[in-house]
């Protein structure tokens, strides 16, 4: 299986896309996944699955937009969509689409995941994992916690794992502990932490390159756009 960052800054877009011989993964669809798509010339009628690590925007804003191409395209295979338990962002958007168009010739199946199930999609496994995120404002002012998780795709023996965003938690050591390869939120700046906000919002880069250590290969998402991957 492998991976690859479409695009990745916070507070703007996340999408990182996974491919097997046969299909395409997106995990997380922040506004310009589709055209992030496009400029890599997918093919869309391969995209199998999309998981929602959370429904905060610049996780979820460009859904919309794919579930608009797939019915231009007149997609026909079912796609699937996986989020949190509760997460109410996500199944507004594919309500919305629903409700405007009754014109489109694929099926969506959405599902509800929570730490701890398993899915199955032919020969690969996907494991689910929580984690700890709340919603903030303004610079991390903290509001309350959102449903959030983690992704880990088994494929072949190897192992892809994508946080999502995420303060520290168990969820977290455990998804990233032995995988191929560790896709961790690495938001703040050394000087914004406090021990609340790591532990309730994102990691630094330093710690997530700590948690890091726990995977063979460890790669920073959700940086500040003043950083570099």
């Amino acid at each position: 299986m492998d991976s690859s960052i479409l695009y990745s800054r916070a507070g703007i877009a996340t999408q990182i896309l996974l491919s097997t011989e046969e299909y395409y993964f997106i995990v997380d669809a922040g506004d310009g996944t589709l055209r992030d798509l496009v400029s890599l010339k997918v093919n869309f009628q391969k995209i199998r699955g999309i998981f929602l690590t959370h429904g905060h925007y610049d996780h979820i804003g460009g859904l919309y937009a794919l579930l608009g191409h797939f019915r231009v395209i007149e997609r026909k295979e079912k796609i699937d969509i996986y989020f949190p338990k509760g997460c109410k962002e996500a199944q507004q958007i594919v309500f919305a689409f629903k409700e405007n168009y009754d014109d489109f010739s694929f099926k969506i199946q959405t599902h509800e995941v929570k730490g701890g199930n398993e899915v199955k999609i032919e020969n690969i496994k996907v494991k689910i994992y929580q984690m700890r995120h709340y919603a903030s404002v303004g610079v991390n002012r903290i509001l309350h916690p959102d449903v959030a998780v983690g992704y880990r795709f088994i494929h072949q023996g190897k192992a892809v794992a994508i946080s999502g965003d995420t303060g520290m938690c168990s969820g977290l050591i455990e998804l990233v502990r032995g995988a191929d390869v560790a896709y961790i939120d690495s938001t703040l700046k050394e000087e914004e932490v406090t021990d609340t906000i790591l532990n309730n919002l994102h990691l630094t880069k330093k710690k997530a390159e700590e948690i890091g250590k726990l995977a063979k290969k460890y790669i920073p998402i959700h940086l500040q756009d003043d950083e570099e991957n």
